[in-house]
């Protein structure tokens, strides 16, 4: 290959991928193989639900939620999701706000989409598209989280809740914990 053309490929790549990084899609299949949580449904006409990962913010009291998504058809703007959970006692509902905005991404992208979780405790957390009248659309269960500080009693009950609820997602509240309080005496 010539050198001008080599240079104009690597040049198009470079954009391609700078883009995507600008738009919040990636073409990552690692990334979503890492998820300690995977959720194969339709979200919508517009994205395919691949998993979920949560992480504990510095504060150590609330936690960000990160849906992953395959783009199955590219929207700008793209239709902001409404996320919100339902208590392990079957208390009323909360909502879990988004952290930012749904940026658009190109077709067969990935796309995280973050919000804001400020309780702790286990959840049973839903996710709705929202038409652009706000409307909003069915609901998709994105299943059991559970969150909290492991030195305090509403960490163990989620936890135990969740052995009972979902063992997978237990795991997977064990695992991003052991991460966070690697020195924690856990269950």
């Amino acid at each position: 290959m010539r050198a001008p053309a080599a240079a104009t490929l690597l040049a198009c790549a470079c954009l391609s991928a700078l883009a995507g990084i600008a738009t919040g899609c990636r073409h990552d299949s690692h990334e979503l193989a890492s998820l300690p949580v995977h959720i194969d449904k339709p979200l919508g006409a517009d994205l395919q639900l691949a998993g979920l990962r949560i992480t504990t913010r510095h504060d150590r009291r609330s936690w960000i939620v990160t849906v992953y998504s395959k783009v199955l058809n590219a929207r700008n703007p793209r239709p902001p999701l409404w996320v919100h959970a339902y208590p392990q006692d079957a208390g009323p509902y909360f909502i879990v706000d988004p952290v930012g905005t749904f940026r658009p991404a190109s077709v067969g992208g990935v796309v995280q989409d973050e919000f804001l979780l400020t309780k702790a405790g286990a959840f049973n957390v839903y996710i709705v598209v929202t038409g652009a009248d706000g409307a909003l659309g069915p609901a998709v269960g994105l299943g059991w989280v559970g969150v909290g500080d492991p030195d305090t009693p509403e960490y163990h009950v989620a936890y135990r809740f969740l052995q009972e609820a979902d063992d997978t997602r237990a795991a997977a509240m064990l695992e991003q914990t052991q991460h966070v309080y690697p020195t924690a005496r856990l269950p």
